[in-house]
Formats: C-alpha cells, structure tokens, sequence
C-alpha cells in the first residue's frame, strides 16, 4: 500500500469539501427564516436563525473535528518519514521543545536527530579539509570523539552486564 500520508491529505480535503456544503446548507437554512414572512425583532431573526440551522452547526463541528484530526494525522506522517538533517543544534531545540511541550516526546524526534559517531567523524574530516581547523585540532577532536564513543559502548556492556546479574 502506498504511503498513509496521502490517505490522510486525501481525507482532510474530502472532509473540508464536505464541511464547506453543509456550511453553504446551513447558511440557505438559517437565511430560509427570513423567507418565512414573519416579523422578529433584531435578537429574535438571530436566535430564529440558529435555531432553524442548528443541526448544520452540529454536523459542521464534527466535520470540522474529522479534517483537523485527518490534518494532524497527514503531518504527523509526513514528518515520520521525513529525512532530517542530523545536528546538534537543531536537537538542542528539539529537546526544548520536548521540555516545554512533553506531549512531542512520544514522537522520539531526538533520537531521529542526534549526529552519529560517522556523521561527527564526517564533519571533523569536512572542517579540516575545508580548512577551518587545524591538523592539532582535528587530531584532538577526532580522538575524543573515539574515545566519547568507546566510554559509551563499555557503559552500555556494563549495563547490560549488571542487568543480568541483577536477574539472577
């Protein structure tokens, strides 16, 4: 099956389209008060008309209910599948955003977005070839790098290691 995000666009235009006629029908109806020959005063055509377009108002709000939803869901799946870029600076405000609004934190955009060692490896070799640091400083940056990515795999076997103790 093709991609869910076209589903969803397609039932958010559907669901607008439709919310739109029953607007346009509800608006004859409520006009249809005036129609009727019968003097109200200016409060009294306002109610009348709400009232005799009050069922369209009821089914404009659970259209309008279903295209925010098919709206929501249409993004929601075009940011799953979207290639992101990879940076520290765009997690940094991802993970304030996460802080702020926890709700966004079921989405794992952190994760999605958090360098790994080849991308930091990467853009080490391009600033050095680029010629924006030295030969030292890359040197420098390169084994930290390693040695951040060997600490953090021998933290995890011990965690892992102390996990299975802990079982038994």
């Amino acid at each position: 099956m093709g991609s869910h995000h076209w589903l969803y666009f397609g039932g958010f235009v559907i669901t607008g389209i439709l919310l739109i006629g029953v607007g346009l029908v509800g608006i004859l109806d409520a006009l249809s008060v005036l129609s009727e020959g019968v003097s109200y005063s200016e409060e009294f055509v306002l109610l009348a008309m709400l009232g005799e377009a009050a069922e369209w108002i009821v089914v404009g709000l659970i259209l309008g209910l279903f295209a925010v939803t098919f709206l929501a869901a249409a993004i929601i799946s075009i940011l799953r599948r979207a290639s992101l870029p990879r940076d520290d600076r765009l997690v940094s405000l991802v993970e304030w955003l996460e802080r702020k609004y926890p709700l966004l934190r079921q989405f794992d955009v952190t994760e999605k977005l958090e360098p790994t060692t080849e991308d930091r490896r990467q853009q080490l070799k391009e600033q050095y070839v680029a010629g924006e640091i030295s030969e030292e400083a890359f040197e420098r940056e390169m084994a930290q790098l390693m040695d951040t990515t060997f600490n953090s795999k021998s933290q995890s076997k011990n965690e892992t290691t102390i996990e299975i103790e802990d079982e038994s």
